[in-house]
């Protein structure tokens, strides 16, 4: 059987060129949703560290992508984080966010924040065919996500993480423990796209 290449996440104490939550993101105003709900921010990748472990052509060179999302502890919310309702269009309100910045301004988050948390990667290798329970990094989505087409012609596959991979007490950060949330970079960065795609799945 083939083996692919990915690389998984790993936590770390130092910075690695990924964080999970945070208080702050180099954005201008601090994201809503359509409700006018504030966001949360899920996790940070720092373009220049990435783009030189990765060596991906679709990456910035500079910068970072913050990937925001609905979250809250007392509702449910899965339905609002799926595919299906998440916006492609560029500045448009959506129940996730995705943006490439380069702005040195630091916005605080308003709301309750998910305790900061540094991540690396580890290059290793998976079964062509295995469903890999791992958040991780892969030129290509791996077996059991399932990205629309129309998604797929905007967007290229960058990583998956695992909600249980976040730090207590956020391992709900998709809703359910074993919520998987892909992030798809946009081909054509800065065209009339959103930056990214991101959108959660469960089995």
């Amino acid at each position: 059987m083939l083996e692919v290449k990915v690389f998984k996440i790993v936590n770390t104490p130092t910075r690695g060129g990924i964080i999970f939550g945070g208080d702050e993101a180099y954005v201008d105003s601090w994201p809503r949703n359509p409700e006018g709900q504030d966001l949360t921010l899920m996790f940070t990748l720092e373009c220049t560290v990435l783009k030189e472990k990765l060596q991906r052509n679709d990456l910035p060179s500079h910068g970072v992508l913050h990937v925001f999302s609905t979250y809250d502890p007392e509702e449910y919310f899965l339905d609002l984080i799926t595919y299906d309702q998440v916006s492609q269009k560029k500045d448009s309100p959506s129940y996730t966010f995705a943006v490439h910045s380069k702005s040195q301004k630091i916005c605080k988050s308003p709301c309750a924040s998910i305790p900061l948390q540094y991540a690396d990667l580890i290059e290793e290798t998976i079964d062509e065919g295995e469903i890999s329970v791992a958040s991780l990094f892969a030129d290509y989505a791996p077996i059991g996500a399932m990205v629309p087409k129309n998604i797929e012609r905007h967007y290229n596959f960058l990583c998956q993480i695992y909600s249980s991979d976040f730090p207590s007490p956020y391992e709900n950060a998709f809703y359910l423990t074993g919520g998987v949330g892909y992030l798809l970079i946009n081909k054509n960065l800065g065209d009339e796209k959103a930056d990214g795609c991101f959108f959660v799945q469960v089995a």
